[in-house]
């Protein structure tokens, strides 16, 4: 049986301020609260790959942290049961699909489980379980067109092999070893790094921001970005826009798009981060933060947020991510009150504890 409860030493539950602050900004930082064992394990293991996968560059020689080549990129090949290449680059940025390993858990997600149970419910969100014995993960999905759709990207041509066709209703999905296990919530997304002298996003398009990944699809209510080394101001941590959960929230609870579909007879709408209102107004008025802290630091932020990769624009320093989102269990949010989208108030799914909260 798979583990159930982590194991690993837990970050402090939130104060009332703490929860506040949440609700308010829409994200929260907690600095170096992941066990600094771990983390060096994550940037050895990271090196590890890095050495087997791209031995051009050197961990002790920041000279060769160069972007990424296109026949890099191509060179990099996808697993052949499906799956994303375990090692990838493109750019400025590279990834390690091993977010469902043991230590990427522990550093990623299970280090929070007590603050996730804070703020999501008691016993009412989905374990990361991880991969089990065969190297595979199983976990709750609600299985719409467009999240099989979404899956396309990481399975390739064996996604249906491994989803079966869109049921639009929630039951048990196994997936390969690198992943996407986060539509389930048992992997992170891996490890996640931007090298350095990336290039700089800028008003008014802020390319890349987007937002809202569990509007219609999904029971990922709480994301967080695990930093396992050092991210100083100005090294490529997440950047969210404060306050922008509420007013996409507002809007589509607003417009009732989801309601209306399942009215009709219809699919429910899903909502687009990265062009639907009130994207384009929030990238307009609102000034984003770029988050950062030292090794072990975790930033939770409301999963409907719009956000973005920041820049590094140091040129000895790779920002290392690991980012993992929480989901609620499906019989707490059953599959018909899922699909009709944002109703009511935006913490309506949330704990006690975080709706009594005056902000």
């Amino acid at each position: 049986m798979p583990a159930s409860a982590p194991t690993v030493p837990q970050a402090a539950r939130l104060t009332e301020s703490q929860i506040a602050q949440f609700k308010r900004t829409g994200y929260l930082v907690l600095p170096g609260v992941v066990d600094a064992d771990l983390c060096r394990q994550a940037r050895d293991q990271m090196w590890e790959t890095i050495a087997e996968s791209r031995p051009s560059m050197k961990r002790d020689d920041p000279a060769t942290w160069v972007p990424f080549t296109d026949e890099e990129k191509e060179s990099y090949t996808r697993e052949v049961t499906g799956g994303d290449p375990y090692f990838g680059g493109r750019g400025h940025r590279f990834y390690i699909r091993n977010g469902a390993e043991d230590l990427l858990l522990d550093i990623g997600a299970r280090v929070v489980w007590d603050v996730a149970e804070q703020l999501l419910g008691e016993g009412e969100v989905v374990y990361p379980a991880g991969l089990d014995a065969t190297g595979h993960t199983t976990g709750p999905c609600y299985l719409t067109e467009g999240a099989v759709k979404g899956m396309e990207s990481h399975l390739g041509d064996k996604t249906r092999e491994w989803t079966g066709p869109p049921t639009n209703r929630t039951g048990p999905l196994r997936l390969p070893k690198t992943g996407p296990h986060w539509v389930t919530g048992q992997g992170t997304r891996g490890m996640y790094c931007t090298l350095p002298n990336s290039p700089v996003s800028t008003p008014p398009d802020w390319r890349g921001a987007h937002a809202g990944e569990g509007l219609y699809n999904s029971r990922r209510l709480l994301q967080t970005a695990v930093y396992f080394d050092d991210v100083p101001e100005g090294a490529g941590g997440l950047m969210l826009f404060p306050g922008s959960h509420h007013r996409i929230w507002d809007y589509w609870e607003t417009t009732n798009h989801g309601a209306t579909a399942i009215a009709n007879g219809e699919d429910a709408p899903r909502f687009v981060g990265y062009t639907d209102p009130p994207i384009g107004a929030i990238k307009a008025d609102t000034e984003p933060v770029m988050t950062a802290g030292p090794a072990g630091s975790v930033v939770l932020w409301h999963t409907i947020m719009l956000h973005l990769a920041g820049w590094n624009e140091h040129p000895d320093i790779i920002r290392q991510a690991t980012l993992y989102g929480f989901n609620k269990k499906p019989d707490t949010w059953p599959d018909d009150r899922l699909a009709a989208g944002p109703k009511g108030s935006i913490w309506t799914d949330w704990s006690d504890e975080v709706k009594a909260v005056e902000v």
